[in-house]
């Protein structure tokens, strides 16, 4: 592979977008199975840059998740009564939530609404506020991208962990596969890039939705080192199974790689799109953004994408929403020509 041709053609495609205003400051990592390819750095970003890592906090999750299956600890057939006594005590959760599995939450099949802002209910309990949330949405069909199967999750692994999410974390994932740079709850450092300015897009949410909160962060404050997704920093104190996550695009780099490497039966399947589920692996997104494999979105801006049949992946970390007058722009374009860039070299390789 002509290396320097593939760091030329991927900072042609990171600067194009960075010019068009796509987003302020970026970090993409390019890599194999073995090694990394391309580092490119755009804005206020460094490769050592810790960034809002947002919904990719879901990939940690569902991997521990995937690897206590794999061990027998949990089943992914578990329904939510068996394994949430919260739930099974509830008579309108139980009967509500009877048929939905753990695998249904990692494949978003759950027929729970896409969203609800539980910090709107302040000082009630999760599960209290999870059946006001259910009692007042439509049953979703198919696939529907929810963040309260995640942080469903997030509890189950504090449960059968017997630790905190930031320790499982930490014990479960960051440790035993040296990933690096990936926490809840970073220390202030001149590392961090910021997320946001506020949480105007939530507050329009909640609007649209009628629901009245007054706690919002001050529009025109940078958001830094404390994570953008409301019910992640509102309501569960910055450490959710769903959001919280902030880490360098080096230690998303490395558990891609992770699971390019894996002899797993059940986490090669995860990078599959599932039957029931178009368009999802389990814990994974998949389609024609990702060319031959997977990835995720974060709706800060960042993203990852690996081919284990081609053996080439990329991590794209950006800050798409810090524009002070609220010109956030869709990445989508960006990741697709990031992705077919480099899957069209990784292909060649």
């Amino acid at each position: 592979m002509d290396l320097e041709a593939l760091q030329w053609h991927v900072m042609d495609v990171v600067e194009r977008y960075h010019r068009a205003g796509y987003f302020p400051s970026a970090c993409v990592r390019v890599f194999d199975s073995e090694k990394t390819l391309a580092v490119c750095c755009v804005g206020n970003a460094s490769p050592d840059s810790l960034f809002d890592a947002a919904s990719l906090t879901k990939i940690a999750t569902a991997t521990q998740i995937l690897t206590l299956a794999e061990q027998g600890t949990i089943s992914l057939d578990d329904t939510l009564p068996a394994v949430f006594p919260e739930i099974a005590e509830d008579a309108y959760l139980r009967e509500r939530l009877k048929d939905i599995s753990l695998y249904q939450l990692l494949t978003h099949t759950s027929t729970m609404t896409a969203w609800y802002p539980f910090y709107s209910r302040l000082g009630e309990g999760f599960f209290q506020v999870l059946r006001y949330a259910l009692q007042h949405t439509e049953p979703t069909s198919g696939v529907c991208y929810s963040d309260l199967n995640f942080m469903l999750l997030g509890i189950l692994l504090e449960k059968v962990c017997g630790m905190p999410l930031e320790e499982c974390l930490q014990k479960n994932l960051v440790q035993p596969l040296h990933l690096g740079a990936m926490t809840y709850l970073p220390p202030m450092t001149e590392k961090l890039i910021p997320s946001d300015f506020g949480n105007a897009i939530e507050m329009r949410m909640c609007r649209d939705k009628g629901i009245s909160f007054e706690g919002f962060r001050p529009l025109g404050q940078p958001v830094l080192g404390t994570v953008n997704d409301g019910n992640s920093h509102y309501y569960f104190a910055d450490v959710a199974g769903h959001a919280g996550i902030f880490a360098t695009a080096e230690a998303y780099e490395r558990l891609c790689r992770f699971y390019m490497n894996t002899e797993s039966p059940l986490l090669k399947e995860a990078q599959r799109e599932q039957k029931s589920a178009p368009g999802r692996g389990i814990g994974f997104q998949t389609g024609m953004t990702y060319p031959h494999g997977c990835g995720h979105t974060g709706f800060t801006g960042t993203s990852i994408y690996f081919s284990s049949e081609e053996r080439i992946g990329a991590v794209a970390f950006t800050n798409r929403l810090f524009y002070l007058e609220g010109s956030t722009r869709d990445l989508s374009e960006f990741r697709r020509a990031l992705h077919e860039t480099v899957f069209a070299i990784g292909a060649k390789y």
